[in-house]
This record gives structure tokens, C-alpha cells and sequence, in this order.
């Protein structure tokens, strides 16, 4: 029977916070931790809400409070809910402000447990207070978090937009943002204690994500060069001078990440969908009537695609390399074959991550033409997981047979010892 695990304790370093060791703020964590995320919140509307006063002077007949409104309810689109604009109904979540809005509540995070620690234990010598990193992390996320998820469900409350698919982005989007930050503030790593070729899923799901992301990214370069004459027509077509310009720019900014998971459906070969009747994959591409948005001035002519566009499915398939490689490297001792099913079960893991990605990613900016924007589903869930398990596989085998047991380099050895 195994003994009880002793509470493993870390040493928290308080000088690296605005609370230095020896002093205490006016107020305790847990009221940092209540208005911490409060004041993400209140900073994400400024900035939303400086936009729509922006697109309130270019527009004399809209009102004021309309404006402020509006930021308030991209603030709840960016986790997941769904608005009406303008009379349109919008169900595309603008990623680029979640986002923001994850990496504004991470230092306010990490404050809050450095000073929940310094509370509740004097430093030593050093400066330094020891602490159960785990128990300090859960208690100090879930006041965080909780006070986060509560905010936005009350936001949606008020303005009348509760819905089941908000309430789960808002959860979603507030343990994220608590358990990052607080881990970090804390130096706080979960896995330590996990099995070393376990440690390295996190590092492989990571790399291939961010070989997707780049790739995907260089799509979108690709297809905005290529169309650049198009592009620079539809923004020299607008009205409104300066201010539509940077009304512009701030929507493609806050819809990029969108962007960029579009074109990896695109290169992974499950394509986008534009609304109904336009259909854009690495084979074809079928255009119906869209709007004069300039991204959409990048989109391929219509009609067969030229076959080197197919060389974009290398992206898909350098992720899940990447994968296979990093946790095969994680087993040294491990046969062919188990370096083999590690390698595939990492890739596919990481494409059922980019396909959750490119899925958030899509939704509806509008009715009939705008409906439908994004990702195909269900075939991104087919294609990505399909492309990076067999990479992952691929490379898992090669590490295998390039790299010689030790058992057989003990065998070799032998002889010559002798």
C-alpha cells in the first residue's frame, strides 16, 4: 500500500511581483483576485468601445449609447456568444480579442497568486516564501476565474444575450486564462510530475500547433500578394476617409486569428466555405456573390486550382513530423514500433487540436451570403487528424529505425571489450 503523498512545496520568489518581500498591499489576494479580471474586462470594452466611437463619428445618424452597446456585445461575441448587428445575426467569435483578453488577465492572474503567497506565509531569508504550489493554484484560479466567467454571464444577462454556447466560452475562456496565470505566477508546472515521455506530449502539441499556425499563416501572406491589386481596389472603393480606414484594419486585426485557421483548413485539404454557393479548397475554387470585404480580394480565381497549390498539405504533414518526433525523442530506449505509435497518437492528437481550432474559428457574419464562414466541418475533423497521425506515425519510425537500441549497442560493445 503506498504512502500518503506529502505535499510537495515550491519557493515562490515575491520579489519578482509588485509586492516585495516584507511588504503586504492594502488589500488582501482574494479582493485582487475579484477585480483583477473585473478590470481585464472594463480594458477590453475601452478598447472595443473606442472603435465604435470611432465608427460613431463616421456615422452621424447612429447614436452614442448604440456604440457603446456594440463594443459591449463584441466583448461577449469574443467568448462565444451570438449578437445581432446592424440587423444581422453574428455567430463568428473575433478570436483576436479573446486573445487579447487571455493575455491581459495573465499578469493580473500571476499577481494575485504571488500575493495570495506572501499572505499566508512570511518570506525567508532570501525573499522567498515556500508554498503548496497545486493547492495555491486551484484556490486562487477558481476566485479568479469564477469572478471572470460571473462578469461576462451577467453582461449577457443585462443586455438580454444569454446563451448556452456563451456561458461554456466564458468558462472556457476564464480557466484558461486563471490556470495560465496563476501557474506562471506561482512557477507552477503540473506535468513535472508526470512520466518523462509524458512530459513531452505538451511540447510536441505545442510545436505542431505552431508549425500549423506559421504555415498558415504564410498561406494568408501568399494570397494577399497574389491578390494584392484586387485587395488595394476595394480599399480605395470605400467612404468615410481615414476612419473606415482604421475601422477596417482594426476589424481584419481582430478576426486574423479567424483568418489564419481558415487557411489552415484550406492547406490541410478540408477547404472554407464563404456562405452559400462558394466553396474554396486546394482542387477548386467556386465563388458566388460576397461582399466587397478586401480580404476577400485574396481568395483564388475561380475554376480548377494549379497543382502546386496541393504542396501546401506539406504544412499538415510538418506538424505531425514535428509531434512524432518530439515524443519519440522523449523514449530513448523505446523499440521501432512503440516510437511508431507514439508518433501517430501525437500527431493525431495535435490535428483533433488544430480541427477544435479551425471549428471555433468558424461561424456567421450576417444571413444567406455571410451565413456560413470558415472551416468545413465535418471535414476538417477527417483531414487534420488524418495528415498528422500519419506524420507523426512516419516519424515515429524513423526515429525508431534510425536510432540503435541500446541493447544492440551493449551487443556491439562486447567484443571489442573483450
Amino acid at each position: 500500500m503506498r504512502a500518503p503523498r506529502k505535499p510537495r512545496t515550491v519557493a515562490v520568489d515575491v520579489d519578482a511581483a509588485p509586492v516585495e518581500a516584507g511588504r503586504r498591499m492594502l488589500w488582501p489576494w482574494w479582493l485582487m483576485g475579484a477585480l483583477g479580471p473585473l478590470a481585464v474586462l472594463v480594458a477590453g470594452w475601452l478598447i472595443l468601445a473606442a472603435l465604435a466611437t470611432l465608427g460613431w463619428f463616421t456615422s452621424p445618424a447612429a447614436e452614442f449609447r448604440g456604440a457603446l452597446r456594440l463594443a459591449a456585445q463584441l466583448l461577449l461575441l469574443a467568448h462565444g456568444g451570438a449578437t445581432t448587428i446592424a440587423g444581422q445575426t453574428v455567430t463568428m467569435a473575433p478570436l483576436g480579442v479573446t486573445v487579447l483578453l487571455i493575455f491581459l488577465a495573465l499578469p493580473m492572474a500571476s499577481l494575485a497568486a504571488r500575493q495570495a503567497a506572501a499572505d499566508r506565509h512570511d518570506p525567508d531569508d532570501t525573499g522567498r516564501v515556500w508554498v503548496d504550489p497545486e493547492a495555491l493554484t486551484l484556490r486562487v484560479a477558481a476566485v479568479f476565474g469564477g469572478t471572470y466567467a460571473a462578469a461576462v454571464v451577467a453582461l449577457a444577462a443585462v443586455l438580454d444575450l444569454l446563451t448556452a454556447g456563451l456561458v461554456l466560452g466564458a468558462v472556457t475562456v476564464a480557466a484558461v486564462a486563471a490556470l495560465w496565470g496563476v501557474s506562471r505566477g506561482v512557477g507552477y508546472d503540473p506535468t513535472d510530475a508526470w512520466p518523462e515521455w509524458l512530459r513531452a506530449a505538451p511540447r510536441a502539441l505545442g510545436a505542431a500547433l505552431l508549425v500549423v499556425v506559421a504555415g498558415s499563416a504564410a498561406v494568408l501572406a501568399v494570397a494577399l500578394w497574389q491578390g494584392r491589386a484586387r485587395v488595394t481596389e476595394m480599399v480605395a472603393a470605400l467612404d468615410g476617409g481615414w476612419p473606415a480606414v482604421v475601422l477596417l484594419v482594426a476589424l481584419h486585426l481582430i478576426y486574423l486569428p479567424n483568418l489564419i485557421l481558415a487557411c489552415a483548413s484550406w492547406a490541410l485539404g478540408a477547404g472554407i466555405t464563404l456562405g452559400d454557393g462558394s466553396l474554396v479548397t486546394l482542387g477548386s475554387t467556386d465563388l458566388g456573390l460576397l461582399p466587397a470585404l478586401p480580404v476577400l480580394g485574396a481568395l483564388p480565381e475561380p475554376g480548377p486550382a494549379p497543382w502546386p497549390a496541393l504542396l501546401w498539405l506539406l504544412v499538415g504533414v510538418a506538424a505531425g513530423a514535428v509531434a512524432g518526433v518530439v515524443v519519440a525523442l522523449a523514449r530513448p530506449r523505446a523499440r521501432f514500433d512503440e516510437t511508431a505509435v507514439v508518433g501517430g497518437l501525437a500527431g493525431t492528437v495535435a490535428g483533433l487540436l488544430v480541427a477544435v481550432a479551425c471549428a471555433l474559428g468558424a461561424g456567421g457574419l450576417g444571413t444567406d451570403r455571410m451565413a456560413a464562414l470558415g472551416a468545413r466541418s465535418p471535414e476538417i475533423f477527417l483531414f487534420a487528424p488524418s495528415i498528422l497521425g500519419l506524420a507523426g506515425l512516419a516519424a515515429g519510425l524513423i526515429v525508431g529505425l534510425v536510432r540503435r537500441p541500446p541493447a544492440e549497442r551493449e551487443e556491439a560493445e562486447e567484443p571489442s571489450a573483450a
